[in-house]
């Protein structure tokens, strides 16, 4: 049996070793754009800030590929899938052939379409390419521009503000991490941000990138303001990469489409991680959740179907941990759940600096924001992910002196 992995990171390592388990002797190829053994994307903002070394980011050892029997294609890019030969399409001109196939091809960062962003100096943070060019064309001490508040450009702001620069923080939506965060979780790490000399700037909206003799001097502002910087990190989400997946109609502009078992309409071509559009968990409908543990889960339910497994993937809780200088959010599920029956309890020890808030629907745990006191968020995700009726636990978790111990009481 021949297996072709379109994609070499989270979902395709995941979807490869499971397979292996269950055909121990068929060929297995893995195909990547990226010429670099696999690496963790979680760090790179760490890699930024140079708290991490760039040998510390590998995923897998030096050998990874020969003990698991795989083949490597290492920085080749695939341009077509063609099903009814049931071979992949190289740039270089190679057609290789499959069994089945996992397109497992990820995500590429968002530009916001605003004049300038041709300019040098204007950045995205998504691959280790995109780093090396982050990290070699940064003004030491001088000041850049982060559009987008979401999870990357929090941390990334808060990195280069370890490396020396200074740093605007540009969102459009009204808070910080707006998809993830009610106001008064967002307010507490507003004020962490400004404290460590991150100037925020919320209801913002970015109307161009100004230059001088090609590079990039300003970030201008719809209100008319504009914000000096030598550079600009762009950091307002990602978009699947299906574009090669056009002739075969595979992908709509959500993502790749596939069923339970994570297979698209060809049952012998498989999807899997951030270029799938999967379906919430606690909603059962359509959602777009590019996070690494998803894509990992995905991986594994693709990888152990391939091999002749019937396995389904439940749906994506989506959930987030962010750690800046010891500050610690952790948030999932529903921030704020439509319909009805919807009941929150929040509560701020401010003593202790810690916030929680848990956001319950027709007797059921479906949110979660944790500040500071992070301890017990897997207790949390996992009532969530089994949606355990609060009546039928041993202890209620909307309690204040609630503790995940009395659930096995």
């Amino acid at each position: 049996m021949l297996y072709l992995i379109i994609g070499a990171s989270a979902a395709g390592l995941a979807a490869a070793e499971i397979l292996r388990q269950w055909d121990p002797r068929g060929a297995i190829t893995l195909i990547s754009e990226e010429p670099h053994p696999p690496y963790s994307r979680p760090l790179l903002t760490y890699l930024l800030s140079r708290e991490v070394r760039l040998d510390q980011v590998w995923l897998k050892g030096p050998d990874y590929f020969q003990e698991w029997g795989f083949e490597a294609r290492l920085g080749e890019r695939v341009v077509q899938v063609a099903p009814g030969e049931r071979e992949v399409r190289l740039q270089s001109g190679e057609a290789l052939p499959y069994d089945r196939l996992l397109i497992a091809s990820g995500a590429s960062p968002r530009l916001p379409g605003i004049p300038g962003e041709d300019l040098a100096g204007v950045f995205t943070l998504r691959t280790l390419a995109d780093w090396r060019r982050l990290d070699a064309g940064l003004p030491e001490g001088g000041q850049v521009a982060v559009v987008g508040a979401g999870p990357v450009g929090v941390k990334a702001a808060e990195a280069l503000v370890h490396r020396g620069c200074r740093v605007a923080l540009v969102e459009m939506e009204p808070q910080v991490l707006p998809r993830l965060l009610e106001s008064q979780a967002a307010a507490l790490l507003d004020d962490a941000l400004k404290k460590w000399g991150i100037d925020v700037y919320c209801n913002a909206a970015p109307a161009g990138i100004v230059g001088r003799q090609g590079r990039v001097r300003a970030l201008a502002l719809a209100d008319g303001r504009e914000l000096p910087a030598q550079a600009v990190l762009c950091a307002i989400g990602v978009t699947p990469n299906t574009a090669f997946l056009a002739a075969p109609h595979l992908a709509v502009a959500g993502g790749l489409q596939v069923n339970a078992r994570m297979q698209t309409a060809h049952p012998d071509i498989y999807g899997a991680g951030d270029c799938v559009q999967g379906v919430h968990l606690l909603t059962g409908q359509p959602a777009y959740v590019p996070i690494w543990p998803g894509a990992v889960a995905q991986g594994r339910i693709a990888g152990a179907n391939m091999g002749g497994a019937q396995r389904r993937y439940p749906g994506a809780l989506p959930q987030n941990s962010i750690s800046l200088r010891g500050f610690r959010v952790i948030t999932g599920g529903l921030v704020e759940p439509e319909g009805a029956d919807v009941e929150i309890v929040s509560e701020h020890d401010r003593q202790r600096g810690g916030y929680r808030r848990l956001v319950y629907q027709q007797g059921r745990l479906v949110g979660l924001t944790l500040v500071g006191q992070v301890e017990d968020a897997g207790i949390y995700f996992q009532l969530m992910g089994q949606q355990l009726p609060v009546k039928d636990l041993s202890a209620d978790p909307r309690t204040p002196d609630f503790h995940p111990g009395r659930l096995w009481g």
